[in-house]
């Protein structure tokens, strides 16, 4: 198959209104470029005459089975000619006309560009309100939080990227989450992403878009959120783990060595202590496997925690200290009975002896998590092996 320079896809759904106008804006954009190009137009199953006016003014239709916006691109990615692909919807808001931007950034070296609508011209009414104030700021925000990606706009449907890039970041996504998927896999594979200034237009459809907001923007951040083990797992769960942990060990030492010194402390203090404690626990031993199977399917194989699982973890370590922990929790736990019907120690005040089996169930329960952790954990490193 001849490679072309440039090939800009657009993915369509009963579009027949507003594709022939995308059509000709794509075409303009490859005219101006003076480049060998295509328009591809991905349909997703139109039952109106979407094909037959694109391929009549100048598109080559691929018919791509299944519905859904990612599986519509997937597609028509899959069988553009072109070195660059350019993406944009079919409903008329994206200006094809300004292709020659993303193809300025490829041609530099970049791997994936985005378009940022903040920085383009806005025509009023382009973008609902809450999308444009509250929807898209919070996804750059916490896209930029997770994945550092420095972008302004993470929701811009109109993208660059080239042939090899795609076929690199392997994507699997049907729907709309489709776009955050590009970003999360450019930016875990370390691509080269740029931005440019994007204009936005209302759309020229006479019906409701595709697009849900609430529907699809949580199946955005839920995207986001499942690939980034360490945000959504690791850091919540060493925060957690630390303030149990200081909350254990800070209202045991004042009740064995300074009993009277901040009397606000009671045993409600260390019982939500224990709580944080083992919250931590659970959620960092729930995000080492999170973040191992990222590794697995190769989409954060840089990731230093996974390194260093690779160079030091065992399921063989992981059960030996799994057993020390429960074997000290259950000795820590024989001071009662032996302090109480045999009298080999003394009872202790009420506190101190609360916080000893604080302690030791603590103990006990870290020691389950880590040796069950370990188990799910060898699953993987057998296959790493």
């Amino acid at each position: 198959m001849a490679e072309l320079e440039l090939s800009v896809v657009i993915p369509a759904l009963n579009e027949e209104l507003t594709i022939v106008h995308c059509v000709e804006k794509a075409k303009k954009a490859i005219a101006a470029l003076g480049v060998p190009g295509e328009v591809v137009i991905a349909d997703n199953g139109s039952t109106d005459r979407t094909r037959a006016v694109a391929e009549a003014a100048g598109a080559r239709v691929v018919a791509v089975e299944g519905r859904g916006y990612g599986r519509a691109l997937r597609g028509g990615f899959t069988a553009a000619k072109g070195r660059y692909l350019i993406m944009g919807d079919a409903d008329g808001s994206y200006d094809f006309e300004q292709a020659p931007r993303y193809v300025e950034k490829l041609r530099s070296g970049c791997d994936f560009v985005v378009g940022n609508r903040f920085k383009g011209a806005y025509e009023p009414g382009a973008m609902p309100f809450l999308n444009r104030h509250l929807g898209t700021p919070v996804l750059t925000g916490i896209m930029n939080l997770l994945f550092q990606t420095g972008l302004g706009d993470v929701n811009c449907g109109m993208r660059g990227v080239t042939k090899a890039a795609f076929e690199r970041m392997g994507l699997k996504a049907d729907g709309m989450e489709f776009a955050t998927e590009m970003i999360v896999k450019a930016s875990l594979l370390e691509m080269r992403i740029a931005e440019v200034p994007c204009d936005l237009h209302k759309d020229l459809r006479d019906r409701p878009p595709h697009l849900r907001r609430w529907r699809d923007g949580w199946r955005h951040l839920r995207f986001m959120l499942l690939f980034s083990p360490t945000g959504t797992f690791i850091v919540p769960g060493a925060v957690f783990l630390a303030v149990g942990g200081l909350g254990l060990l800070g209202v045991t030492a004042r009740d064995y060595f300074a009993p009277d010194a901040l009397s606000w402390l009671g045993s409600r203090h260390v019982l939500t202590a224990l709580l944080f404690w083992l919250t931590g626990t659970s959620v960092l031993g729930l995000g080492v496997v999170a973040q191992e199977a990222d590794y697995q399917e190769r989409f954060d194989g840089h990731n230093p925690i996974s390194a260093l699982l690779h160079r030091t973890f065992s399921l063989e370590k992981g059960l030996i200290i799994g057993v020390i922990l429960i074997l000290a929790g259950l000795l820590a736990l024989l001071y009662f009975p032996l302090s109480f019907y045999v009298h080999v120690f003394p009872m202790g005040a009420e506190a101190a002896r609360l916080d000893c089996a604080v302690l030791a169930i603590a103990s006990v329960l870290t020691g389950v998590q880590c040796a069950f952790a370990s188990f799910a954990l060898g699953l993987f490193y057998l296959r790493v092996k």
